[in-house]
C-alpha cells in the first residue's frame, strides 16, 4: 500500500503522522483491497467548528474513499477521520463475508 502525506511545513508533530501510518497500515491488514491511501492536512482559511482539517483519500480496489474532518488541532481531526474510516471499512469487510444474492444464468440444463 502507498501512503502520501501532504503537510504544512513543521506544523503537523511526527507522532501524528506515525500513528496515522500505524492506523493506516492495520486497516490494510484487515482488508488488503486497500491499495493508497493519501492524507492531507491543512489549516481552513474560514473556519466554523475548527482550524485544522486532515483529510484521507483510500483507494479500494479501484473505488476511492473521502473523509475530512476539523478540529482544534490536526491531532484531534485525524482522530475523527480515522474513527469514521475504521466503521467504513469494517462496513466494507462486512459486505465481502456476505454470500451474493440470487444468481440467474440464462443457459438451460
Amino acid at each position: 500500500m502507498t501512503i502520501e502525506f501532504h503537510t504544512p511545513a513543521r506544523e503537523v508533530q511526527e507522532w501524528v503522522i506515525d500513528d496515522i501510518k500505524k492506523k493506516l497500515t492495520e486497516f490494510h491488514h484487515r482488508d488488503k483491497e486497500i491499495s493508497r491511501a493519501e492524507v492531507h492536512f491543512r489549516k481552513h482559511p474560514i473556519a466554523f467548528d475548527g482550524d485544522y482539517v486532515c483529510e484521507i483519500n483510500l483507494t479500494i480496489f479501484g473505488n476511492s474513499i473521502m473523509v475530512q474532518r476539523s478540529g482544534d488541532s490536526y491531532t484531534q481531526a485525524s482522530r475523527e477521520v480515522l474513527k469514521e474510516l475504521a466503521e467504513i471499512i469494517e462496513d466494507q469487510i462486512q459486505k465481502q463475508k456476505e454470500p451474493p444474492g440470487e444468481i440467474y444464468s440464462s443457459v438451460r440444463v
